[in-house]
Formats: structure tokens, C-alpha cells, sequence
């Protein structure tokens, strides 16, 4: 009798899953896994990775978006893309038509620590009580270049006053062709909804909790003799969405367990894994990767991980294939 009374709660148990259905698992803790990504040698994609099953979960042209608009409950940031160099600068001026030109402006980029108060398009609202109101200034936006550093050109754009959860623009060629007005919602499920001036909302970055790293160029300052300079590099941003990261430079990596966590302070600056673990070798002509640099992550998932770079080549000698050894603490 109790061997029937098992195989029929077995039968019971089984029949909740669907048919070849598998259940996925975060690595076994101490196991390493090589992972490598495809920026491709022109740096042309973008590629959202997760640590939690160390694969790719999506990946997009650079030149497939130009603004974020944040989706948080409580803010109301936009972001432009930096992948493609962008700029954009407020004119103060309230009037659509009278923007024809981007003269004597002063045009600014996001900083890639996702500092709030460095973003280029800022000061566009004022909260009157706890909702923004606009302030109707209309923005001239550099739209960066392509992988083959073409211009892709300029548009000017007015953020009016949201509704509800809801964004409201009207964009336009700075001679006013192609003017066209869009409403874009909030998604609680992403950081940032997407927007291309010539698709509308694109469908760019995964669920929030889907992913940990972003593999791809962005614009940063490096000072060059004491002089702040923008500069693009190829690299690595964190997802702002609980990721935070530490460095290390005196463990062994295969010793790093999770007892040492303790030992390190993290960050979530966006940039702080960033581009700075290779650097380029004159003498060899190639990009050359320190080796002696660990990276402990603190994922959305609530693992820890340890990550170190091995290279920036595929196996055909191209770069832009950045690869990397990573396990669960």
C-alpha cells in the first residue's frame, strides 16, 4: 500500500511540469566557467550578460537607441545612449520653432559613473509638490556615430509634463522636418524604456533582474597631462539595479571565497569595473589584460561572484571578444 501511495504522489508531483521542462540553477559555489563576449572589432554591439547563468542574454547594435527614460516610481532621469558618444545641450529656450541650430551651445554627455547630477539632460522639470512639472526648455541632441565614426546627426526635443507614469515628447530635424510627438510609459520591469528617434520605444534592455553586466563602448573623461578629455572606451557598465563590485589585487583568484567578502568595499558606480583591467601595448600593437586584477560582484541575485579578465581576442586574433573566467562565491 505505501508503494502505491508513492508512485502516485510521484505521477502527481511529475505531471506539474510540462515536458521537457528544466529548472535553471545558479552555478555550483567554487565552480569556474569561462565566458567570453562578442563586441565584435568595431565595436559595434552592446551585449547585456548574466552572471547567474554566465551567458548573454541579449545584445543590440549601438545605433539601435538614442535615449533612457528611467522607469523608477520616484524619478525621472534620461539618459543618452553613450555607447554612441552622444551629446545634447539645453538652449533655455521654451519656444519649439525658434531652435534651429545648435550655435553656442553647451553640449555635454553623461558621465559613465551614472552619477544623476552629471547627466546631460538635466533641470528639464521642477517638482511643484511631489510631481515634476516641466519646464518646457528645448534640448539640441548630438546623436553620436555609427561603429564607422559617421555622424549620425542632430534633433532638437522638448520634455513636456509627464502624466501618471508617463513621459510626453516632441521631436523634430533642427530645420523642424520630421516632427512627431510620442507618450512613453514606465515599465516597472526595466531600468530604462529605449527610445530611437527613427523607430519610436525599442526593445533594448532585458528585465532588470535578468542581467548584471553591460559589455560595451561608452564615452568617459581621461586626463590627458591634467586635462579632462573625452574619450571612448570599451568596457564594462554594472546593472544599477542592486550590482555592486569591489577589486582585489592580492588574492589569488582561485582562493577568493565568499568568508572574504567581508574584506572588500563595494561600489555601485556604474563604471567601476569599467575599461581599465587591458591596456593597450605599444611595443606588441595589441591590447594586453592584467591579469592580477580580481573582481568580486554582489548580484541582483543575491550571490556573490569573483570574475577575472583572460583576454580580448578571439581565436582568430580579432578584438573585441572579451573573456573572462567567473564563479559563485
Amino acid at each position: 500500500m505505501k508503494n502505491l501511495l508513492l508512485i502516485v504522489t510521484i505521477i502527481t508531483f511529475s505531471s506539474c511540469f510540462k515536458e521537457d521542462q528544466t529548472i535553471k540553477l545558479p552555478p555550483t559555489a567554487g565552480e569556474l566557467k569561462e565566458g567570453v563576449v562578442a563586441l565584435t572589432g568595431t565595436y559595434k554591439y552592446q551585449v547585456f550578460y548574466d552572471l547567474k547563468t554566465n551567458k548573454s542574454v541579449k545584445s543590440n547594435l549601438i545605433t539601435d537607441w538614442d535615449l533612457g527614460f528611467s522607469c523608477s516610481d520616484t524619478s525621472w532621469y534620461i539618459i543618452l545612449n553613450n555607447s554612441k558618444l552622444m551629446h545634447a545641450g539645453n538652449t533655455f529656450i521654451t519656444d519649439f520653432t525658434a531652435v534651429t541650430s545648435s550655435a553656442g551651445l553647451e553640449m555635454a554627455f553623461d558621465a559613465s559613473s551614472g552619477n544623476k547630477d552629471s547627466l546631460a539632460i538635466k533641470n528639464w522639470y521642477h517638482i511643484n509638490d511631489i510631481l515634476p512639472v516641466s519646464n518646457n526648455y528645448v534640448y539640441v541632441i548630438d546623436r553620436g556615430q555609427d561603429e564607422t565614426y559617421t555622424s549620425v546627426g542632430y534633433k532638437k526635443i522638448m520634455f513636456d509634463t509627464p502624466a501618471g507614469n508617463s513621459y510626453k515628447i516632441r521631436y523634430a530635424d533642427l530645420d523642424g522636418q520630421n516632427e512627431h510627438t510620442l507618450t512613453i510609459d514606465k515599465n516597472p520591469n526595466l531600468n530604462y524604456v529605449c527610445f530611437s528617434f527613427e523607430k519610436g520605444i525599442v526593445d533594448i534592455e532585458p528585465p532588470k533582474t535578468d542581467w548584471s553586466l553591460l559589455f560595451t563602448q561608452y564615452q568617459t573623461v581621461i586626463f590627458d597631462d591634467g586635462t579632462p578629455v573625452p574619450y571612448a572606451v570599451r568596457g564594462v557598465l554594472q546593472n544599477p539595479y542592486l550590482v555592486k563590485s569591489a577589486q582585489d589585487t592580492t588574492f589569488e583568484f582561485s582562493d577568493i571565497s565568499i568568508n572574504d567578502t567581508v574584506n572588500f568595499e563595494f561600489s555601485s558606480r556604474l563604471d567601476f569595473i569599467g575599461y581599465d583591467w587591458k591596456y593597450y601595448n605599444f611595443n606588441s600593437g595589441s591590447y594586453l589584460v592584467l591579469l592580477n586584477r580580481n573582481y568580486i560582484i554582489y548580484n541582483n541575485d543575491n550571490y556573490f561572484y569573483k570574475l577575472k579578465f583572460t583576454g580580448f581576442y578571439n581565436k582568430a586574433g580579432e578584438k573585441g571578444y572579451p573573456s573572462f573566467l567567473v564563479g559563485r562565491l
